[in-house]
């Protein structure tokens, strides 16, 4: 058989075809794959930040003025609370000039901790005053 070269035949339109698919077919499968160790590393990522943010650094009991207390337990980011009255709270960590600032989501309700000190606000207002570690 001859090759003819400016000649298109049924064999070269089927070649053609095979190596159009086939290219598709190689570079979808390479990004699923590429996708797939994409999502594992993210995933590998995310457990390790949160072990890591997971980690209680330190707890304290604080005694407060009106026999109320405060004890809490401390992670890298937050600060997780249980009050006297009952209510528990986990709050992250926010910008403070002097000592460790923990506030709420909408920042209504604020942890200052400096030291063996502590205080806590609602509003404008002191709810937990004078506290200090057993």
């Amino acid at each position: 058989m001859k090759i003819k070269w400016n000649k298109i035949s049924k064999y070269s339109q089927i070649l053609a075809i095979i190596i159009y698919v086939g290219t598709f077919g190689v570079a979808f499968f390479l990004g699923q794959m590429w996708g797939a160790a994409n999502a594992i590393l993210d995933q590998s990522l995310v457990s390790e930040s949160k072990q890591s943010s997971d980690n209680v650094i330190n707890s304290a009991i604080f005694n407060c003025d009106n026999e109320k207390t405060i004890n809490a337990i401390f992670f890298s980011d937050k600060v997780e609370l249980s009050l006297s009255d009952g209510r528990n709270f986990l709050l992250s960590q926010g910008i403070s000039a002097s000592g460790v600032r923990y506030i709420s989501e909408d920042e209504s309700f604020v942890f200052w901790n400096k030291g063996d000190t502590a205080f806590i606000q609602e509003g404008d207002v002191n709810t937990y005053d004078n506290c200090v570690v057993e």
